[in-house]
């Protein structure tokens, strides 16, 4: 009696509209209820260590409705039915506080400071709403990309730029949706973003740049990771390729950043773009050698290597007269390009020339020059003798 005593008396002291919003919170049922069983201090806090005690138990039953739905329906949606299990038995614990205690008015009092109206309730509900959907909708887009990714159907650097560009897409949308809920006018925070877009686009033209050029590899795609490539006086093989810069590991085990302005602008080349790669090896001979004979030479001691194809066949040309040879130039082809198989048949390709000139007594000539008289007389010169030397004089 005491408590309820003291219980009637802080209604009393509540504000007029308080006590006209209790009853919707504390029907007649749970009146009787609290006049029957909760009217004295021992049941009271028998009560709430029970509540209590049920604590635990909706926690574990909030695990197992995750669990079950989880196998059924997949991981989003056994997380949101695990939160609202244990929303709703956190609610529910709380009411029953309120009516063990006789408390309820201030649920209801709470209720009324933080929804304050209907119209301002409602827009509260469709702005956590839309906020839940953007997340969600964020969620299931970059699982999406990253099932693709997992395919091969688009590349890391694609997938890293998908990441980027839905995400600013939903987020902007649910932005624009939350302002024009709350009355807030869109006009001027365009027209500032505007003049913000300019200024940035004035101060940072070559980070735009770079940026606008990763977009533009996105889509046309001229290169993968783990390609070679030559963009300018760079060669190497491509590491990774963000937003801004492309990475490249040159073959004397170097990292270069290559801003990707600069990757749209310049000459490039992918050596492994095609399944063949031709590679070129010059030798010189000599002026009086049979050049028919020469090539013959050349094309057959290089037609059973190992490191070279079948198909096309290698080819043998004379390109130009040097100082000291005529110069034949040898063209083979390797398969699935890299560094290493070129240098590879480079090798093969040299050592089996030398061989091959060797054992055919075809010389490879030095740089050499050939000194003659012309065709005038000229003037004779002599040792000057001793005296002549110390007069520094010499005759004739």
């Amino acid at each position: 009696m005491r408590a309820r005593y003291i219980t009637d008396a802080a209604m009393v002291r509540l504000p007029s509209i308080v006590l006209s919003l209790q009853s919707p919170l504390r029907p007649d049922p749970i009146l009787r209820l609290q006049e029957l069983y909760f009217s004295s201090f021992e049941t009271q806090v028998f009560a709430t260590l029970f509540l209590i005690a049920l604590l635990p138990l909706g926690a574990e039953v909030a695990s197992h409705v995750r669990t079950r739905v989880r196998r059924r329906y997949g991981r989003q949606l056994a997380e949101a039915s695990s939160v609202l299990v244990l929303a709703a038995v956190v609610v529910a614990d709380v009411y029953a506080f309120s009516v063990v205690w006789h408390v309820t008015y201030m649920l209801r009092y709470t209720l009324d400071v933080m929804l304050i109206d209907r119209w301002l309730a409602a827009r509260q509900l469709v702005s956590a709403a839309v906020a839940v959907t953007a997340y969600l909708a964020i969620r299931f887009v970059n699982r999406s990309i990253d099932k693709l990714a997992q395919t091969d159907a688009i590349t890391k650097h694609q997938s890293e730029v998908a990441y980027h560009v839905t995400d600013i897409c939903i987020v902007g949308f649910a932005g624009t949706i939350l302002l024009s809920l709350w009355g807030i006018d869109l006009t001027n925070i365009f027209i500032g973003a505007g003049a913000i877009t300019a200024v940035v686009a004035l101060t940072a033209r070559e980070t735009l740049a770079a940026m606008l050029a990763g977009f533009i590899l996105l889509f046309s795609r001229p290169f993968y990771v783990g390609d070679w490539i030559a963009i300018d006086e760079t060669t190497g093989i491509v590491t990774d390729v963000t937003i801004f810069t492309t990475k490249i590991q040159t073959f004397g085990d170097r990292h270069v950043l290559v801003p990707n302005d600069q990757v749209t602008s310049s000459p490039l080349i992918n050596y492994s773009r095609n399944d063949q790669l031709r590679v070129d090896v010059e030798v010189g001979v000599g002026y009086d050698t049979d050049l028919e004979h020469a090539r013959a030479v050349v094309a057959d001691a290089v037609a059973d290597l190992e490191e070279i194809k079948n198909a096309p066949n290698p080819q043998v040309v004379a390109t130009r007269f040097d100082d000291s040879a005529i110069t034949l130039e040898c063209r083979v082809w390797i398969g699935d390009p890299t560094m290493r198989r070129k240098l590879d048949a480079q090798t093969a390709v040299i050592e089996a020339i030398v061989d091959a000139f060797d054992r055919e007594g075809i010389e490879i000539p030095y740089p050499q020059r050939v000194h003659a008289a012309r065709d005038d007389p000229g003037f004779r010169v002599r040792s000057a003798t001793p005296e002549e030397t110390e007069l520094g004089t010499a005759t004739d």
